[in-house]
């Protein structure tokens, strides 16, 4: 669901009723709503593709299916119900290739038919060795989200240190931490609803409450059948809310 339906729609509510002598009165939802993630990107309803580079030699080829499949599952389960949804592919990366630019990642779209390409880069080892025999480890990822209409690439960032590539626990951390800054943020919301005396208003308002707006939508459009300008405009105003809660932004506007 986008996040704020009030500006626009009430503004329609108050242009429609404005010559009316017989005003709604106005019941507030409260609902929880999905904002763009901390990073920016709004992920909802867009495919996604990782793509895990190795060096020729392969030792961190087990590291970072690690860090790739951590990641994946983090995002299915805010982005698909647990379910699976997000393809993990491997490469060789080619030590001329630039793969935090959005002309590589363009490419990858296309190949793998993914609104959204993530591309985690090769750990970079460092040589500093802490008591406890650790060294400092970097990783990055860069995501590319093709339906966004700046289309920029954001680049994430994962600083760690570990004993070993081998070190699967760290792996799964990195997936993790990846995943925080690309989840879904929720925030309440307050949605306006008008509504007359009546059982069918009452009806619906009772329907939008428990979430059920397709229910609440149908009586809605019976609604706006009323000889009176009033209502009819309630409704309509009603009907548009509720699709816009819906997803369906085009049917709102319409």
């Amino acid at each position: 669901m986008s996040k704020k339906p009030s500006s626009l729609l009430l503004a329609m509510a108050v242009a429609a009723l404005s010559f009316a002598a017989c005003s709604p009165s106005a019941y507030v939802l409260s609902l929880e709503s999905r904002s763009p993630s901390q990073s920016g990107l709004n992920l909802d309803d867009k495919s996604m593709a990782i793509v895990y580079l190795e060096s020729e030699d392969g030792t961190d080829t087990l590291f970072n299916n690690r860090v790739a499949d951590a990641l994946a599952f983090a995002l299915e389960t805010d982005y698909f119900n647990g379910e699976e949804g997000v393809k993990v592919y491997n490469l060789k990366k080619d030590p001329a290739g630039v793969y935090n630019s959005r002309d590589t990642l363009s490419q990858y779209v296309m190949m793998l038919d993914s609104d959204v390409v993530m591309i985690l880069d090769t750990p970079v080892i460092g040589t500093s060795v802490s008591p406890t025999g650790a060294v400092p480890a970097s990783s990055k990822l860069y995501v590319y989200d093709s339906m966004k209409k700046d289309e920029e690439v954001v680049t994430l960032n994962s600083h760690s240190s570990i004993k070993s590539l081998s070190d699967s626990d760290r792996a799964l951390n990195i997936g993790k931490s990846f995943s925080s800054p690309l989840k879904v943020q929720w925030q309440n919301e307050n949605f306006t609803v008008l509504y007359f005396d009546g059982y069918k208003w009452i009806n619906a308002i009772e329907l939008a409450d428990q979430m059920k707006w397709s229910e609440a939508i149908d009586i809605w459009m019976d609604l706006v059948k009323n000889n009176n300008a009033a209502m009819s405009s309630s409704a309509r105003y009603n009907v548009a809310l509720g699709c816009f809660i819906l997803g369906q932004n085009e049917l709102a506007i319409e």
